[in-house]
C-alpha cells in the first residue's frame, strides 16, 4: 500500500466524518424543532382542555337552573291543580 493510497483513504474517511457531523447537526436541529412543536401542541391541548372544562361547568350550571325551573313549574302545577 503506497502513501498515495493511504492519503486517499484518509481523505475519504475525513469526508465521511464531515458528512456524519453535518448530518448529526441537522438531526439535532430537527430534534429541537420537533421538541418545540410538541411543546406548543401540548400547550394547545391544555388550553382546549381548559376551555372544555369551563364549557362543561357552564353546561352544568345551565342544566341545574333548567332543572330548578322545571321543579318550580311542576310544584306550581301540583299546587294549582
Amino acid at each position: 500500500m503506497g502513501s498515495e493510497e493511504i492519503y486517499s483513504q484518509f481523505t475519504r474517511l475525513e469526508e465521511k466524518i464531515e458528512t456524519l457531523i453535518s448530518r448529526c447537526a441537522e438531526l439535532d436541529k430537527e430534534k429541537t424543532e420537533l421538541k418545540d412543536k410538541v411543546f406548543d401542541l401540548e400547550n394547545q391541548i391544555l388550553d382546549k382542555e381548559e376551555v372544555d372544562f369551563e364549557r362543561d361547568k357552564e353546561s352544568e350550571k345551565l342544566k341545574s337552573r333548567i332543572d330548578g325551573m322545571l321543579e318550580k313549574i311542576s310544584a306550581f302545577n301540583n299546587t294549582s291543580a
